[in-house]
């Protein structure tokens, strides 16, 4: 659905196709749809109902990930466990990329879906290593870091050669980059 609802959406943008339309092309019912998705907006971003539930509830139960790992690397580890099950694919970016170029208010949706994730992200965190004091933001630096660091290394995956290091191996890179940028500014080999 969400593939088709992008390439939809890039080549006529979002009032172009019906919601109806959609599902008669990807062969699934109106309710399905909305089981999946609460707006066609969302199925263009990809933002799926309750996604990452399930997910992060394991997560908080110190699941999913290592238990040993400390908050920022099990963060990362929780994050690579997330693009396994999505599926991340280099072939997308150009697509998502015109969706955006067609329709620039879709940005700000996503912005808003992520900033929401983030915080879903931040409680997980919190209840796994039993930060509870209510002002404590330790939760939300370990997840805006991670957050950073996916976005980094998005950003240098997605327009690499396919070649290159895989997107887990250059995020861990980037992990252990950060740390010693952080801990002694030094690292010469990026």
């Amino acid at each position: 659905m969400v593939a088709e609802a992008r390439r939809s959406t890039a080549e006529s943008g979002l009032h172009g196709f019906t919601i109806e339309q959609l599902c008669e092309t990807v062969g699934v019912s109106r309710r399905t749809f909305f089981n999946h998705f609460a707006s066609k907006e969302d199925a263009v971003l990809g933002i799926e109902l309750h996604a990452d539930v399930d997910l992060l509830t394991a997560y908080a139960r110190g699941e999913v990930v290592p238990a040993t790992l400390d908050p920022l690397s099990s963060v990362v580890a929780l994050a690579i466990e997330q693009v396994h099950a999505v599926g991340i694919d280099r072939s997308e970016n150009a697509l998502v990329r015109r969706v955006f170029e067609r329709e620039p208010a879709l940005v700000a949706r996503f912005l808003s879906a992520t900033d929401v994730q983030l915080a879903q992200v931040a409680d997980a965190v919190r209840e796994r290593f039993g930060w509870t004091v209510t002002d404590d933001p330790r939760a939300r630096l370990v997840t805006e870091s991670a957050a950073a660091l996916l976005k980094v290394t998005a950003d240098r995956w997605f327009d690499a050669d396919p070649d290159d290091p895989t997107f887990d191996d250059q995020l861990t890179t980037n992990l252990r980059l950060l740390r010693a940028a952080i801990s002694t500014g030094q690292d010469d080999t990026p």
